[in-house]
């Protein structure tokens, strides 16, 4: 096992501490031009960085990775488990775990048939929802989540680099908007109202709710009328592609760049947010703790753990003192996020969000 943290975790702590888009859904062929074009469907092959030892770390530009839908980096033909086997019977689905199960039959066992099948499920699956967005004139929110799916159906790195501006651009439009989503709901402050409170009431995170309203700090009037999130948030991670996606209600919230751990250290798994830290200390592999602020501490400002399985203990996202490494194999198997970024995704994941690290 390959940790960044070390083995001693502190204890549980509560949460505390339009443009481009444009038109989008006006017709079906303005959605063909953008997101069939060129753009979408051009593979530029690249090497792919990786690191170095801390101070002589490889830089990789954002976007270079092989461009290889089938490119797994695992023994071809490699039998596909029955159970994994099943989402070829199931489909696309209209859950993200879906799309993600047959990402991982293409990825993980090429030159299979069913590698073949589901790459052709997951084909069929973008044409449908660029189709479906192209035909959801004046619906925001429905273009939104038809283009999330196209999105997560893309196996081509960079055909889904293209357009992550513009699917970003309409993720504000529609979740930090005026009108509150289908995932969302509308609480009106009451005397004794306390923000931390209302969003513990919502099993959401009070930082979340507050990114969403632009409040400046956590102070709330009576009267004030607030988007409050209902929907869990999804944190998917492409291993390979340097990339962290958080689905919400089925759309895409938000995209990061990560760093991810050397000679493939990161596992291919799924988890669930447990701890959370702001500012948090290192407790080193070798059992040192080195503090927040002192130059050994490598976490960056924000710490979010994996809760430990049976197979894998020790894992998480936290930011980095080395922001010249995302886009590479970096880290000692956690993932590594630029620090104004984690400080965002930090305030959007509640504890018990699920993350799924595919290849």
């Amino acid at each position: 096992m390959a940790t960044i943290y070390g083995t001693r975790q502190r204890g549980r702590r509560g949460s505390g501490g339009g443009g481009a888009w444009k038109g989008i859904g006006v017709t079906a062929s303005i959605a063909a031009a953008g997101w069939l074009g060129l753009g979408w469907l051009r593979s530029e092959p690249a090497a792919v960085a990786l690191s170095t030892p801390p101070g002589a770390i490889a830089a990789a530009a954002p976007g270079d990775a092989p461009a290889d839908a089938t490119s797994s980096g695992g023994p071809a033909g490699k039998a596909v488990p029955p159970e994994l086997a099943a989402a070829l019977e199931r489909g696309a689905g209209d859950d993200v775990q879906g799309l993600l199960d047959l990402r991982r039959i293409v990825r993980e066992h090429p030159g299979t048939p069913e590698a073949g099948r589901a790459q052709e499920a997951l084909e069929r699956e973008r044409a449908r929802a660029l189709a479906a967005a192209g035909e959801a004139q004046g619906d925001d929110e429905a273009a939104l989540r038809h283009l999330t799916r196209a999105w997560l159906a893309t196996l081509d790195r960079g055909a889904r680099r293209a357009q992550r501006q513009a699917l970003l651009q309409q993720s504000d439009k529609v979740h930090f908007g005026a009108a509150p989503s289908s995932g969302m709901t509308t609480h009106t402050i009451a005397k004794g109202d306390v923000l931390s409170r209302v969003a513990d009431a919502h099993r959401t995170e009070y930082r979340f709710i507050q990114r969403l309203n632009k409040m400046q700090n956590d102070r709330v009037r009576i009267g004030q009328r607030l988007k409050v999130p209902q929907a869990p948030v999804t944190v998917v991670i492409f291993k390979k592609d340097f990339e962290l996606a958080l689905v919400f209600n089925g759309c895409i919230l938000r995209i990061y760049d990560v760093a991810t751990g050397k000679d493939g250290r990161t596992p291919e798994a799924s988890f669930t947010i447990g701890t959370k830290m702001v500012n948090p200390d290192w407790y080193s592999p070798e059992g040192k703790v080195h503090k927040f602020g002192s130059e050994e501490n490598i976490l960056g400002t924000r710490w979010l753990a994996f809760e430990n399985t049976d197979e894998h203990q020790g894992f998480g996202i936290h930011g980095t003192k080395f922001p010249e490494s995302i886009g590479t194999e970096a880290s000692m198997g956690c993932i590594r996020m630029r620090n104004e970024e984690v400080e965002e995704l930090y305030d959007l994941v509640p504890r018990g969000s699920r993350v799924h690290v595919v290849r």
